[in-house]
């Protein structure tokens, strides 16, 4: 009899033990639930542009720049950040759509990414870090695209930088070398710019203070004296290139 009973337990268990291995576990920790939450929330994440009457939302999954910022906060303060972006809209003749969105702003200086919004097809190019969106202005045949961004140096100095951009590759257009285009596209905001504008398809036009240097005391008697100036081009290197890769075809 005890033998009959020992061999039942014996079964018993062992049925016990292979029906709880075959049942697979649907317990997940917290910690995977809380990352598929948010991976799904950043993937739902869009920025929303408004251009005259009607309003544009941009995926940030689909600019780099600014995810990675925001991938550095956590959830709520994600959240606030993003509300924190800033955003300059317009649009070429030709229709396509341009924004310049600032982020990590301070006081006034921000970072900045450029976007271009093209036929349902979203780009966007980094532009210089910690300044201030001054002006744009297109060339005359609608292939390149000057972007001015200032830098205040207290109340009275602001310095500047020109970033001229090709619209079809949206990459920044190579200029030719000249003894002052490096200062005026610098990161390092050296360089007062007054005004901007195209001469023609491939040339722009820059105007600067006629000073000696460029310190802040210079420039600070020069804002209270005659306020001579000077003009600069910036050219485009077109050389090498076939006609069509200056072309946009919408």
């Amino acid at each position: 009899m005890k033998k009959r009973y020992s061999i039942c337990f014996w079964v018993i268990l062992t049925i016990l033990l292979v029906t709880g291995c075959g049942q697979p576990s649907t317990n997940k920790s917290p910690d995977s639930t809380n990352t598929q939450n948010q991976n799904r929330d950043q993937q739902s994440e869009v920025l929303t542009i408004s251009l005259d009457s009607k309003t544009v939302a941009i995926p940030i999954s689909k600019i780099d720049s600014v995810k990675k910022y925001l991938d550095q906060f956590d959830s709520k303060e994600r959240a606030n950040e993003l509300k924190r972006v800033e955003t300059t809209t317009f649009t070429s003749t030709s229709g396509t759509i341009y924004s310049d969105i600032r982020y990590g702003c301070g006081m006034k200086l921000c970072d900045h990414t450029f976007v271009q919004i093209k036929n349902n097809h979203i780009k966007s190019l980094p532009l210089h870090s910690g300044s201030i969106f001054m002006e744009h202005t297109f060339s005359p045949d609608d292939n390149y695209l000057a972007v001015l961004l200032g830098r205040n140096e207290g109340t009275d100095v602001m310095r500047h930088s020109v970033m001229m951009i090709e619209l079809d590759s949206f990459t920044l257009a190579e200029l030719k070398n000249t003894d002052e285009f490096i200062k005026l596209t610098s990161s390092d905001f050296s360089v007062p710019i007054l005004s901007i504008s195209w001469e023609n398809e491939t040339t722009l036009k820059a105007v600067l203070p006629d000073t000696k240097d460029y310190t802040f005391d210079t420039l600070k008697s020069w804002n209270a004296g005659e306020n001579k100036t000077k003009e600069i081009s910036l050219i485009i290197n077109t050389e090498g290139k076939h006609p069509s890769q200056n072309m946009i075809v919408d």
